[in-house]
Protein backbone atom coordinates (compact mmCIF):
# COMPACT_ATOMS: atom_id res chain seq x y z
CA UNK A 1 0.00 0.00 0.00
CA UNK A 2 1.25 3.30 -0.77
CA UNK A 3 2.10 5.73 1.72
CA UNK A 4 4.07 8.11 4.31
CA UNK A 5 5.59 8.74 7.44
CA UNK A 6 2.97 10.77 9.90
CA UNK A 7 6.02 12.58 11.00
CA UNK A 8 7.40 13.19 7.80
CA UNK A 9 4.37 14.48 6.71
CA UNK A 10 3.43 16.76 9.46
CA UNK A 11 7.13 18.37 9.44
CA UNK A 12 7.98 18.90 6.18
CA UNK A 13 5.77 20.75 3.27
CA UNK A 14 7.25 18.32 0.56
CA UNK A 15 6.52 15.07 2.34
CA UNK A 16 3.35 16.22 2.35
CA UNK A 17 3.04 17.52 -1.37
CA UNK A 18 4.58 13.97 -2.06
CA UNK A 19 1.94 12.19 -0.35
CA UNK A 20 -1.00 14.60 -1.44
CA UNK A 21 0.10 14.07 -5.28
CA UNK A 22 0.26 10.18 -4.16
CA UNK A 23 -3.57 10.55 -3.05
CA UNK A 24 -4.82 12.38 -6.42
CA UNK A 25 -3.04 10.16 -8.87
CA UNK A 26 -3.67 6.92 -7.25
CA UNK A 27 -6.52 7.46 -5.35
CA UNK A 28 -5.50 5.80 -1.79
CA UNK A 29 -2.43 6.33 0.82
CA UNK A 30 -1.64 5.18 3.78
CA UNK A 31 -0.31 7.79 6.49
CA UNK A 32 1.82 5.32 8.98
CA UNK A 33 2.56 6.20 12.63
CA UNK A 34 -0.06 8.58 13.78
CA UNK A 35 -1.14 9.00 17.20
CA UNK A 36 -3.20 6.66 18.62
CA UNK A 37 -5.80 9.66 20.08
CA UNK A 38 -9.58 10.13 19.55
CA UNK A 39 -10.32 12.89 16.96
CA UNK A 40 -6.87 12.53 15.42
CA UNK A 41 -8.63 11.76 11.82
CA UNK A 42 -9.54 15.69 12.53
CA UNK A 43 -6.80 17.47 12.55
CA UNK A 44 -4.99 15.32 9.84
CA UNK A 45 -8.15 15.79 7.47
CA UNK A 46 -7.85 19.58 8.32
CA UNK A 47 -3.63 19.29 6.45
CA UNK A 48 -5.87 19.18 3.28
CA UNK A 49 -9.32 21.36 4.74
CA UNK A 50 -12.14 21.50 6.60
CA UNK A 51 -13.77 17.91 7.44
CA UNK A 52 -16.88 17.53 5.15
CA UNK A 53 -20.02 17.36 7.64
CA UNK A 54 -22.76 14.62 6.66
CA UNK A 55 -26.14 12.74 8.40
CA UNK A 56 -23.03 11.43 10.07
CA UNK A 57 -22.07 13.94 11.42
CA UNK A 58 -18.08 15.78 11.07
CA UNK A 59 -16.48 12.46 12.12
CA UNK A 60 -18.00 8.56 12.97
CA UNK A 61 -16.65 5.54 14.84
CA UNK A 62 -16.61 2.30 13.13
CA UNK A 63 -17.57 0.48 15.70
CA UNK A 64 -19.86 -2.33 16.37
CA UNK A 65 -22.89 -0.75 18.73
CA UNK A 66 -26.14 -1.97 19.52
CA UNK A 67 -29.35 -0.74 17.03
CA UNK A 68 -27.01 0.39 14.17
CA UNK A 69 -28.07 2.71 11.63
CA UNK A 70 -25.59 1.72 8.92
CA UNK A 71 -23.92 -1.96 8.19
CA UNK A 72 -20.37 -0.26 9.26
CA UNK A 73 -21.81 -0.18 12.59
CA UNK A 74 -21.75 -3.89 12.62
CA UNK A 75 -19.29 -6.60 12.92
CA UNK A 76 -20.84 -8.18 9.75
CA UNK A 77 -18.67 -8.34 6.12
CA UNK A 78 -19.46 -5.47 3.99
CA UNK A 79 -19.58 -5.44 0.09
CA UNK A 80 -17.03 -3.23 -1.39
CA UNK A 81 -18.84 0.12 -2.08
CA UNK A 82 -19.05 3.18 -2.59
CA UNK A 83 -20.17 6.14 0.68
CA UNK A 84 -23.23 8.35 0.23
CA UNK A 85 -24.60 7.83 -3.51
CA UNK A 86 -27.79 8.99 -2.62
CA UNK A 87 -26.14 12.59 -1.84
CA UNK A 88 -26.20 15.00 -5.28
CA UNK A 89 -22.49 15.24 -4.32
CA UNK A 90 -20.97 12.14 -2.56
CA UNK A 91 -18.17 12.63 -0.76
CA UNK A 92 -14.89 12.80 -2.45
CA UNK A 93 -11.78 11.45 -0.17
CA UNK A 94 -12.53 9.06 2.87
CA UNK A 95 -10.02 8.98 6.41
CA UNK A 96 -10.28 6.28 8.52
CA UNK A 97 -8.03 5.99 11.48
CA UNK A 98 -6.92 2.87 12.96
CA UNK A 99 -7.05 3.30 16.96
CA UNK A 100 -7.44 -0.18 17.89
CA UNK A 101 -7.45 -3.81 15.85
CA UNK A 102 -7.22 -6.06 18.16
CA UNK A 103 -10.52 -8.82 16.72
CA UNK A 104 -9.91 -11.76 14.69
CA UNK A 105 -11.14 -10.68 10.57
CA UNK A 106 -11.82 -7.29 9.58
CA UNK A 107 -9.52 -6.70 7.03
CA UNK A 108 -10.05 -3.93 4.74
CA UNK A 109 -10.62 -5.03 0.99
CA UNK A 110 -10.24 -2.04 -1.83
CA UNK A 111 -11.26 -1.94 -5.72
CA UNK A 112 -10.59 0.22 -8.02
CA UNK A 113 -13.63 1.26 -9.63
CA UNK A 114 -12.52 2.79 -12.86
CA UNK A 115 -10.53 -0.36 -13.31
CA UNK A 116 -13.97 -2.48 -12.55
CA UNK A 117 -15.37 -0.29 -14.97
CA UNK A 118 -13.08 -0.86 -17.34
CA UNK A 119 -13.04 -4.57 -16.89
CA UNK A 120 -17.22 -4.71 -17.82
CA UNK A 121 -17.14 -2.31 -20.73
CA UNK A 122 -14.90 -4.50 -22.42
CA UNK A 123 -16.02 -7.88 -21.16
CA UNK A 124 -19.96 -6.93 -21.26
CA UNK A 125 -20.53 -2.94 -23.12
CA UNK A 126 -24.16 -3.28 -23.24
CA UNK A 127 -24.14 -3.66 -19.37
CA UNK A 128 -21.77 -0.89 -19.21
CA UNK A 129 -23.92 1.19 -21.70
CA UNK A 130 -26.84 0.46 -19.68
CA UNK A 131 -25.30 1.51 -16.37
CA UNK A 132 -23.55 4.60 -17.39
CA UNK A 133 -26.61 5.62 -19.35
CA UNK A 134 -29.60 5.13 -16.98
CA UNK A 135 -29.62 6.94 -13.41
CA UNK A 136 -31.09 4.45 -10.74
CA UNK A 137 -32.65 5.76 -6.99
CA UNK A 138 -30.24 5.38 -3.79
CA UNK A 139 -31.91 6.61 -0.74
CA UNK A 140 -30.83 6.58 3.22
CA UNK A 141 -33.70 7.03 5.57
CA UNK A 142 -33.56 6.61 9.79
CA UNK A 143 -34.92 8.79 12.56
CA UNK A 144 -33.58 11.68 11.54
CA UNK A 145 -32.68 11.86 7.69
CA UNK A 146 -34.44 11.06 4.28
CA UNK A 147 -31.44 12.00 1.77
CA UNK A 148 -32.33 10.26 -1.95
CA UNK A 149 -30.68 11.57 -5.14
CA UNK A 150 -30.72 10.01 -8.84
CA UNK A 151 -27.84 9.10 -10.57
CA UNK A 152 -26.42 6.62 -13.14
CA UNK A 153 -24.05 3.86 -11.42
CA UNK A 154 -21.09 4.55 -13.52
CA UNK A 155 -20.58 8.34 -14.86
CA UNK A 156 -18.85 9.62 -17.77
CA UNK A 157 -17.36 12.71 -18.60
CA UNK A 158 -17.42 14.47 -21.92
CA UNK A 159 -15.45 12.26 -24.14
CA UNK A 160 -16.27 9.13 -21.99
CA UNK A 161 -14.28 7.94 -19.70
CA UNK A 162 -15.11 6.99 -16.21
CA UNK A 163 -15.25 9.60 -13.67
CA UNK A 164 -17.42 8.30 -11.20
CA UNK A 165 -18.97 5.14 -9.70
CA UNK A 166 -21.95 5.08 -7.36
CA UNK A 167 -21.97 1.27 -6.45
CA UNK A 168 -23.93 0.48 -2.48
CA UNK A 169 -26.42 -1.70 -2.46
CA UNK A 170 -27.12 -0.91 0.91
CA UNK A 171 -28.57 2.46 0.01
CA UNK A 172 -30.24 1.44 -2.86
CA UNK A 173 -33.95 2.21 -3.50
CA UNK A 174 -36.17 0.29 -5.17
CA UNK A 175 -35.38 0.69 -9.25
CA UNK A 176 -37.53 2.75 -11.26
CA UNK A 177 -37.44 2.00 -14.71
CA UNK A 178 -39.68 1.14 -17.74
CA UNK A 179 -40.47 -2.64 -18.26
CA UNK A 180 -38.83 -3.36 -20.74
CA UNK A 181 -35.74 -2.91 -19.20
CA UNK A 182 -36.08 -3.85 -15.51
CA UNK A 183 -34.78 -7.53 -16.38
CA UNK A 184 -31.46 -5.86 -18.49
CA UNK A 185 -30.59 -3.22 -16.06
CA UNK A 186 -30.80 -5.71 -13.32
CA UNK A 187 -28.42 -8.12 -15.12
CA UNK A 188 -26.22 -5.14 -15.29
CA UNK A 189 -26.25 -3.84 -11.90
CA UNK A 190 -25.12 -8.27 -11.31
CA UNK A 191 -22.56 -8.31 -13.66
CA UNK A 192 -20.57 -4.92 -12.00
CA UNK A 193 -21.00 -6.67 -8.48
CA UNK A 194 -19.30 -9.99 -10.24
CA UNK A 195 -16.47 -7.64 -11.56
CA UNK A 196 -15.89 -5.87 -8.28
CA UNK A 197 -15.88 -9.24 -6.19
CA UNK A 198 -13.33 -10.58 -8.73
CA UNK A 199 -10.19 -11.71 -6.53
CA UNK A 200 -7.73 -9.91 -9.03
CA UNK A 201 -9.35 -6.74 -8.65
CA UNK A 202 -9.17 -6.81 -4.78
CA UNK A 203 -6.75 -4.88 -2.49
CA UNK A 204 -7.12 -6.71 0.78
CA UNK A 205 -5.40 -4.58 3.84
CA UNK A 206 -5.25 -4.84 7.21
CA UNK A 207 -5.23 -1.09 9.32
CA UNK A 208 -2.70 -1.79 12.28
CA UNK A 209 -2.90 0.58 15.18
CA UNK A 210 -1.97 3.67 14.36
CA UNK A 211 -2.66 3.87 10.58
CA UNK A 212 -4.77 6.13 8.82
CA UNK A 213 -5.93 4.83 5.49
CA UNK A 214 -7.66 7.62 2.78
CA UNK A 215 -9.26 7.06 -0.74
CA UNK A 216 -11.10 8.92 -3.18
CA UNK A 217 -14.37 7.20 -2.30
CA UNK A 218 -15.92 8.08 -5.90
CA UNK A 219 -13.55 6.20 -7.62
CA UNK A 220 -12.11 3.23 -5.05
CA UNK A 221 -14.82 1.17 -3.77
CA UNK A 222 -14.20 -0.12 0.32
CA UNK A 223 -15.39 -2.81 2.18
CA UNK A 224 -14.37 -5.38 4.99
CA UNK A 225 -14.40 -8.75 6.10
CA UNK A 226 -16.57 -9.97 8.75
CA UNK A 227 -14.69 -9.91 12.24
CA UNK A 228 -15.52 -10.87 15.67
CA UNK A 229 -15.56 -8.68 18.24
CA UNK A 230 -15.59 -11.42 21.34
CA UNK A 231 -11.96 -11.76 20.01
CA UNK A 232 -11.16 -8.23 20.80
CA UNK A 233 -11.96 -4.41 19.70
CA UNK A 234 -12.13 -3.07 16.78
CA UNK A 235 -12.16 1.14 16.27
CA UNK A 236 -11.81 2.89 13.29
CA UNK A 237 -12.39 6.84 13.10
CA UNK A 238 -13.25 8.43 9.71
CA UNK A 239 -14.42 11.87 8.18
CA UNK A 240 -14.65 12.74 4.49
CA UNK A 241 -12.45 15.92 2.80
CA UNK A 242 -13.83 17.78 -0.35
CA UNK A 243 -11.73 17.39 -3.44
CA UNK A 244 -11.31 20.65 -4.22
CA UNK A 245 -9.32 21.28 -0.73
CA UNK A 246 -7.05 18.44 -1.85
CA UNK A 247 -6.53 20.04 -5.25
CA UNK A 248 -5.88 23.23 -3.63
CA UNK A 249 -3.45 22.44 -1.43
CA UNK A 250 -1.62 20.86 -3.61
CA UNK A 251 -1.64 23.72 -6.13
CA UNK A 252 -0.66 25.94 -3.16
CA UNK A 253 2.11 23.89 -1.82
CA UNK A 254 3.79 24.10 -5.49
CA UNK A 255 3.96 27.36 -5.58
CA UNK A 256 7.37 27.93 -4.27
CA UNK A 257 8.58 25.37 -6.17
CA UNK A 258 7.50 27.55 -9.33
CA UNK A 259 8.94 30.42 -7.87
CA UNK A 260 12.54 28.93 -7.85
Amino acid sequence: MPGADYDAVTSDDDALLDWLRLLRDFGVAVLRGTPREPLTVLSLAHLIGPARETNFGEHFDVVSKHEPNSNAYTALGLPCHTDLPNWERPPDYQLLHCLENGAEGGDSILVDGFRAAETLRSQEPAAFRLLSGTPIDFRFQDSESDIRFRAPTIALDEVGVVSEIRFNFAVMDAIDAPTNRMGALCRALRAFGAVIREPALECHYRLSPGELLIFDNRRVLHGRAAFDPSTGRRHLQGCYVDRDQLFSRIRVLERPMQLQ
